[in-house]
C-alpha cells in the first residue's frame, strides 16, 4: 500500500509475507469479517496489497473490492488471483472511491495509519461512510500506541526473512505530531535497499472521534480477531464502526 510515504515496491513484496507471518491471525481475521457479511455480500479492503485477506474471502464466495497504492503488491495479488476473484484499483484509499457500496469495508494490519495526517484520516473514514450501506460495517484494526508514544530513542530491530536475507529496521517517535518514522533495509548478498515510512498513529478514543465527525459510530471493539476483551493492557484493537444514521 502507497500513500506518497509508504512504497511497497517490487523489492518489498517479494518479500511482504516473510515480514509479516501471521498466517494463524489471517484466517481469525477471515472468518470475523465473514460473520459480519450476508453469504455473498460485497466486502471492500482499503490497503488490499497480495490478498492475504481479499483472497480467502473470495474464496467463500463474497464480492471482493480493494483499493491500494501498490502497483508491485497489486501485481502479486493479480499472479495469486487466477480465476480474477477480487476487483483491485489503483488508489489512495482517503480520496479514491469505488463507486459502489458495501456490507464491510475494512482496514487491517495499521494501514489506516499511512494516512500522515488528521485531515487524510478522516477523508479516509467519509470515504469509508460513502461506500457503507445503510447497515454496513467498518472493520479497522490497529495497534494501540500507547507503548510507542513514551520512546525517547530510537529503537533497533532485526526481522529474517529467508536463509540468506535479513531486514534491519529503525523505528523513532515523534509523539508531538503522533508521528513514526520507520526505515526498512534488506541484508540478501545483493546490494543493501534502505526504505522509508512514516505512520500517523491514533489512539482508540481518537480513532473514535475522529469517525464520529465522519459520520460513524463504533459499534465493537476486541484485543483481536477472536473478540477477547479490549483492556488496559490490549496492545492492539479490532474496532468495528456503523454509519451514525445506520437503523437501531
Amino acid at each position: 500500500m502507497s500513500l506518497g510515504n509508504v512504497h511497497y515496491d517490487e523489492k518489498l513484496a517479494s518479500v511482504y509475507d516473510q515480514m509479516y507471518p501471521i498466517e494463524f491471525d489471517t484466517s481469525l481475521a477471515v472468518d470475523l469479517i465473514a460473520s459480519l457479511a450476508p453469504a455473498g455480500g460485497r466486502v471492500l479492503e482499503l490497503g488490499v496489497g497480495n490478498g492475504r485477506i481479499a483472497l480467502p474471502l473470495a474464496a467463500r464466495g463474497f464480492q471482493v473490492h480493494g483499493i491500494d497504492g501498490s502497483e508491485a503488491m497489486l501485481a502479486v495479488l493479480r499472479e495469486r488471483d487466477e480465476k480474477g476473484e477480487v476487483t483491485a484499483i489503483e488508489g489512495d484509499f482517503t480520496e479514491t472511491g469505488t463507486g459502489h457500496t458495501f456490507d464491510v469495508v475494512t482496514v487491517v494490519l495499521n494501514t489506516f495509519f499511512v494516512a500522515t495526517t488528521r485531515e487524510q484520516q478522516i477523508s479516509c473514514l467519509r470515504m469509508v461512510r460513502e461506500q457503507l450501506l445503510a447497515d454496513g460495517k467498518f472493520v479497522l484494526e490497529a495497534f494501540d500506541p500507547t507503548p510507542y508514544h513514551g520512546m525517547e530513542k530510537p529503537e533497533f530491530s532485526m526481522r529474517h526473512l529467508d536463509d540468506g536475507a535479513v531486514m534491519l529496521d529503525t523505528l523513532q517517535v515523534d509523539r508531538s505530531h503522533q508521528l513514526m518514522y520507520a526505515t526498512h533495509t534488506i541484508i540478501d548478498g545483493g546490494r543493501p535497499e534502505t526504505k522509508h515510512h512514516v505512520l500517523r498513529y491514533a489512539f482508540p478514543f481518537e480513532l473514535d472521534l475522529l469517525a464520529e465527525l465522519a459520520g460513524l459510530r463504533l459499534v465493537d471493539r476486541w484485543e483481536d480477531w477472536e473478540r477477547n476483551p479490549y483492556t488496559a493492557r490490549s496492545f492492539r484493537h479490532v474496532s468495528v464502526y456503523e454509519r451514525a444514521d445506520a437503523p437501531a
